[in-house]
C-alpha cells in the first residue's frame, strides 16, 4: 500500500456507508483525486472538521485498490465564511462543480489550483461576489481550454464587427453576415458588455471585487456564460439552477409600520 502527502481543497463531499465520507479533493500534487474519510460523519471523528467542503488542506493518504484512504489531515484555511453566507456558498458551490466536472481525474494543473485558491481567498472578502464570478468562469474557461471566441466572428474569422450575438452552441460571436445565413440562436450582447467581457481575462479579482457592481452588466454576462458552461459540460448542473434562483430572489421590504 502506497502512501503520499498533498494540499488540497474540497470540491464536495457525498456520505459512504453509515459513517464515512468520499471526499474529492483538488490537489497541487496529483490533480482532483477522490479519497474515503473514514468516520468523518461521527460527530467526535479527528476528520470532521478538515473535510468540509472548500477547506484547503494538507493531507496524508494511503492508495487502494479501488479508493484512496485519508489517513491524516490538517486545515491550512477552514473558508468557513463561504459555508456561512448562503449567496457565497452558491457560488463557491458552482465554482467548484465547474472544476469537477471538467477535470479529469489524476491530471495536475498547478495554474488552476493556485487560480482557485486565489478565487476562493477574493470571494470570501467580496461584498457583492457577482463581476468577481464572470471573470473567474471566464478565465476558469480558458485554463480548461474552453475559451469562448470574443475576439472575431467564429463563422467568418473577422474581427471587425458588427458582432450581434454569441451562439453557445457554436462558442463564439457572429457578424450580421454569418447569424442570418447560419440561422443560429443566439444570445444578445452589446458593444459595452463585449468589451468589458474582454477586459475580465486580464482583471485581477482582488481590484474587480472593489468595483461597484453593475447588476444588470453581471446578469447580461452571466447569461452568456452560463449558457456557454452548461452546454459544454452536456449535463444539468445543479449548483446553477441553486445559484441563479438566489440571483433572482430579492428580500421582500422591511415593514416599517
Amino acid at each position: 500500500m502506497g502512501l503520499y502527502h498533498c494540499e488540497g481543497i474540497i470540491l464536495r463531499t457525498r456520505g459512504f456507508g453509515e459513517a464515512d465520507r468520499i471526499v474529492t479533493l483538488f490537489t497541487k500534487e496529483k490533480g482532483k483525486i477522490e479519497a474515503v474519510a473514514r468516520g468523518a460523519r461521527r460527530p467526535r471523528n479527528r476528520l470532521v472538521g478538515v473535510t468540509q467542503q472548500f477547506s484547503y488542506l494538507k493531507a496524508l493518504i494511503f492508495t487502494g485498490k479501488s479508493l484512496d484512504q485519508i489517513s491524516q489531515a490538517e486545515l491550512i484555511k477552514s473558508f468557513a465564511p463561504l459555508r456561512d453566507d448562503l449567496l457565497k456558498m452558491a457560488y463557491a458551490t458552482w465554482w467548484a462543480e465547474i472544476l469537477d466536472v471538467f477535470l479529469p481525474l489524476n491530471e495536475v494543473n498547478s495554474e488552476v489550483f493556485l487560480f482557485l485558491l486565489a478565487g476562493l481567498v477574493v470571494l470570501e472578502k467580496v461584498p457583492d461576489p457577482m463581476l468577481v464570478s464572470r471573470a473567474f468562469e471566464l478565465r476558469l474557461l480558458k485554463y480548461l481550454g474552453y475559451e469562448p471566441v470574443l475576439d472575431r466572428c467564429v463563422s467568418c474569422q473577422k474581427a471587425e464587427g458588427p458582432f450581434v450575438g454569441f451562439a453557445p452552441t457554436e462558442g463564439g460571436l457572429f457578424c450580421r453576415s454569418c447569424a442570418g445565413a447560419a440561422g443560429v440562436n443566439l444570445i444578445p450582447v452589446r458593444p459595452a458588455a463585449l468589451s468589458f467581457l474582454r477586459d475580465l481575462y486580464q482583471a485581477d479579482l482582488r481590484e474587480l471585487a472593489r468595483r461597484p457592481v453593475d447588476p444588470a452588466l453581471g446578469n447580461e454576462l452571466g447569461q452568456l456564460l452560463f449558457t456557454f458552461i452548461q452546454l459544454r459540460a452536456e449535463k444539468t448542473l445543479k449548483s446553477l439552477s441553486f445559484l441563479q434562483s438566489l440571483m433572482a430572489w430579492t428580500p421582500p421590504e422591511a415593514d416599517l409600520n
